[in-house]
């Protein structure tokens, strides 16, 4: 990668070169220029040219499909967060993101040649995965799973089975005169346990029960001393759940 930057940035020099004698007067250049003896400092003129790693900044220009509508199409509303993101097995860090569940995207803020902010939309073939906080992402590829759901999810549970949420938002088409544009839907989050290759969904308690039916009466035992809402169980109360499960499955 750096022999390939250090062939871009000379190309861009040398194009600026011809490009000198054409439109600058000679008078224009200083009498002395600074000499780029190292491969090092190729790559540091590259980052101003091109922008950040390749290998982060692998997408396009993000723009906006709905800007004028009612809410976001975001995660965590519309707020840029420092995180992790892991693309092609490295980690990258203190880069400002966002994550797109209408799209289900990451886009990060980057920079153009001239320094303005721009956000870049990853390619979602080359993420593996990001954190958010204290929310962990995945991409389901890495499940190898037979199912059609594909893009990220986020990490609830890994051990015994694996416990995913898939989170989406949309936009109501329903249009009036105080919101021309439409609006989007609140967060709508979808648990699925991974059981071998396959993603099954357990929207509600019942079909979670349905699932662990030899061991219902004591979940349903579990549920009550605890006072779960399956439905509206925070991470880590379904973190808790599950290794709960796993015991009783080890036990039987």
């Amino acid at each position: 990668m750096i022999i390939r930057r250090a062939i871009l940035v000379l190309r861009f020099l040398f194009t600026l070169i011809l490009l000198s004698f054409f439109f600058y007067p000679e008078s224009a250049y200083p009498q002395q220029t600074k000499t780029i003896s190292t491969v090092a400092e190729l790559v540091d003129i590259s980052e101003i040219i091109y922008g950040p790693d390749d290998l982060l900044v692998n997408g396009k220009l993000y723009i906006p499909t709905h800007p004028r509508a009612e809410g976001n199409p975001y995660f965590q509303e519309d707020n840029w967060d420092s995180g992790s993101i892991i693309i092609k097995g490295k980690t990258f860090t203190n880069f400002l993101f966002i994550y797109n569940v209408e799209i289900d995207r990451v886009i990060i803020e980057s920079r153009d040649i001239n320094e303005n902010k721009i956000a870049v939309l990853l390619n979602q073939d080359f993420v593996d995965g990001f954190m958010i906080g204290d929310h962990e992402f995945i991409n389901l590829k890495q499940l190898k799973t037979s199912n059609t759901l594909k893009g990220y999810a986020e990490l609830i549970y890994r051990s015994g089975l694996t416990m995913v949420i898939a989170h989406k938002k949309t936009l109501l088409k329903q249009y009036s005169q105080s919101n021309p544009f439409g609006s989007y839907s609140g967060l709508v989050s979808e648990k699925f346990i991974q059981e071998g290759d396959q993603l099954v969904k357990l929207p509600t308690k019942g079909s979670f029960l349905d699932y662990y039916s030899p061991f219902r009466a004591q979940l349903k035992k579990y549920f009550r001393t605890k006072n779960l809402r399956y439905k509206k169980a925070t991470k880590n109360e379904l973190a808790k759940l599950m290794e709960f499960c796993d015991g009783l499955v080890e036990n039987n």
